[in-house]
């Protein structure tokens, strides 16, 4: 069954994706930190666990290294996209709940 929550994306330290978001997407940030770049831009963008960033426009994301500690971590960044608006209902779900369907579904009588 597929299931309708999105998934995490992970990126191994150094590793790269790009995210296309020009109809907007928000990033978050679940585990790791992350580098965020466009070409021609003078500034970058470094995000860590809980960081949330709405993107209007393509960017590159880049797997930063995990900061030093005394306790062993995963060595992988992980990040959740999700778009900025809801997807439209398809016309199927929209007529499912309208009153026209409503009263078709009341009207007709099936005999088996």
């Amino acid at each position: 069954m597929l299931s309708s929550q999105p998934s995490t994306t992970r990126l191994f330290p150094l590793q790269t994706r790009v995210i296309h978001a020009s109809a907007g997407l928000r990033l978050r940030v679940v585990s790791g930190r992350l580098w965020l770049t466009q070409p021609n831009m003078a500034q970058d963008l470094f995000l860590g666990p809980g960081s949330v960033i709405d993107l209007q426009q393509d960017w590159v994301v880049i797997g930063a290294d995990a900061e030093p500690s005394h306790t062993p971590q995963e060595h992988y960044s992980e990040y959740l996209l999700m778009p900025l608006v809801a997807p439209a209902p398809s016309w199927f779900q929209r007529l499912r709940k309208s009153r026209i369907a409503n009263r078709v579904r009341s009207g007709v009588s099936v005999i088996w």
